[in-house]
């Protein structure tokens, strides 16, 4: 059980901070490429775009930092030597690496951490509203038909042979709410550990050194049989 628990803790650490980070390097990588775009025919773009793949190079070592420290293991890919002065900073525009850090935090992992972090925010909620339900559903407003939903269910699930007074009274409502509270807290262990494991092997295969040895799957392995993602 404590093992459990600290490997969907280490889950949610993982994943939830994931949106707020891509999310800020989308809105900050996206407008500078436009403009480096834009204003190349003026030459300020060119300068300009060295320093967004630079930035973008900086958000892609910190995705690969947090895959580390969640649990995996990545080899670190090797960029082209850039060198000092001005040329240095436009030969960076050579590196197809730095391309790929560019693509994958702008076109990558914004939509997929999007999904990974409503998916474990809705499932961690229907757990914990489920369970509580009884102690603050009470003080839901109410319409003419007090507990029309799960009562709804109930006569349609047994073909009206539940009284109708049953089906919509509170009690019947807090044990629904409860059982599928229960289902979803039995289960958010193994959901959070597949949401954070796509994750991870997603941001593996993009930002991973190539060719990786038989024992890697896609720029990412397990630290040791113990480790969370095991």
């Amino acid at each position: 059980m404590k093992r459990t628990l600290t490997h969907l803790g280490r889950d949610f650490a993982y994943v939830l901070p994931g949106f707020f980070i891509s999310l800020f390097a989308f809105i900050l990588l996206v407008p500078l490429f436009t403009l480096a775009l834009g204003t190349a025919v003026l030459w300020i773009g060119v300068w300009l775009l060295p320093i967004v793949l630079l930035i973008a190079g900086g958000f892609a070592e910190l995705s690969r930092s947090r895959v580390r420290l969640w649990g995996g293991r990545m080899d670190q890919p090797t960029y082209r030597e850039r060198g000092n002065g001005v040329n240095g900073l436009l030969r960076c525009t050579t590196d197809p690496r730095r391309w790929l850090d560019l693509l994958f935090e702008t076109l990558i992992a914004f939509p997929m951490r999007i999904v990974t972090f409503v998916l474990s925010v809705t499932w961690a909620a229907v757990a914990l509203g489920g369970l509580t339900y009884v102690l603050w559903g009470h003080y839901i407003p109410r319409g003419e038909n007090e507990f029309p939903l799960v009562g709804g269910m109930l006569e349609a699930l047994t073909d009206g042979a539940v009284a109708d007074g049953l089906a919509s009274s509170y009690l019947v409502e807090s044990l629904v709410y409860l059982v599928l509270g229960v289902l979803f807290t039995l289960t958010l262990p193994p959901v959070m550990r597949g949401i954070a494991l796509l994750d991870a092997t997603t941001t593996a295969a993009a930002l991973g050194a190539a060719g990786e040895s038989d024992t890697t799957v896609a720029g990412w392995r397990p630290t040791s049989p113990a480790a969370p993602v095991a």
